[in-house]
């Protein structure tokens, strides 16, 4: 079993403290968080924003990296997160509607991969639910990806809101995952029939299961990440930790 820290995914709060990217880190800090998952780094240098980071104690987690990123700029996006003391790299959503996409994403894992991974972090992919379907072919994608690529190059952060979504159990999902998947989003669902978001605890997912399974298997980290959010967002952030760390 392992202790599990917890990092919020900044897109839960795009909508906040815009012009003041210190204050947002400042608040979720406050709340209670160990860490963050960027999602764009607004123009700030690397050195400014790791000295953000450690005024207010937090750990850069990961970071949501555009698939154009990677493709043009890799040296770069390295560099930057290395500088911040980034452990994830991740792919935030990749649009797969032929074999031909599949081979695109592949061939770009399989080159920047192992360069991410030579750098000292790793480099994952965040599903949404179109990779548990697969119209053209017989298994799902998420499971194509999987068999296609080693864990030396190329792992998972599996969203357990959207693999509910595509009606698969989160639990089972990690475990069929097994060491391939190394932190999950965390994010609830009022009810499996309307599918719409809502704080940590306060829908049907099993939060106790797979913050169990997440201890089994030794993760570092989980990340909540809310995209709706029809309350105060920062009320909606520490309500979720709360009922996380409730559980832990």
């Amino acid at each position: 079993m392992t202790n599990l820290k917890v990092a919020l995914q900044l897109y839960t709060l795009r909508d906040y403290d815009k012009e003041d990217f210190a204050l947002k880190l400042k608040k979720v800090s406050e709340a209670g968080y160990d860490g963050v998952e960027f999602a764009g780094f607004e123009n700030i240098p690397a050195e400014e924003m790791k000295g953000m980071l450690e005024k207010n104690n937090l750990t850069a987690m990961g970071s949501h990296t555009r698939i154009e990123e990677l493709l043009d700029n890799p040296d770069e996006v390295i560099a930057y997160n290395q500088v911040i003391g980034t452990s994830y790299i991740v792919i935030p959503y990749y649009k797969m509607e032929s074999m031909e996409d599949v081979q695109a994403l592949l061939a770009l894992v399989k080159r920047i991969g192992p360069q991410i991974k030579a750098a000292g972090m790793e480099l994952l992919y965040h599903n949404h639910y179109h990779e548990f379907n697969n119209e053209f072919g017989d298994r799902p994608i998420l499971e194509m990806l999987k068999e296609a690529t080693t864990e030396e190059e190329f792992n998972f952060e599996l969203d357990m809101f959207w693999t509910t979504h595509a009606g698969r159990e989160p639990v089972q999902i990690m475990e069929q995952f097994g060491s391939r998947c190394k932190t999950v989003h965390l994010k609830d669902m009022v009810n499996k029939e309307d599918k719409e978001m809502t704080e940590l605890g306060t829908g049907v997912l099993d939060l106790k299961g797979i913050l169990a399974k997440a201890q089994a298997s030794g993760y570092e980290w989980v990340v909540v990440e809310q995209d709706r959010i029809k309350i105060d967002g920062y009320e909606s952030v520490k309500m979720s930790l709360e009922n996380v760390k409730a559980l832990l």
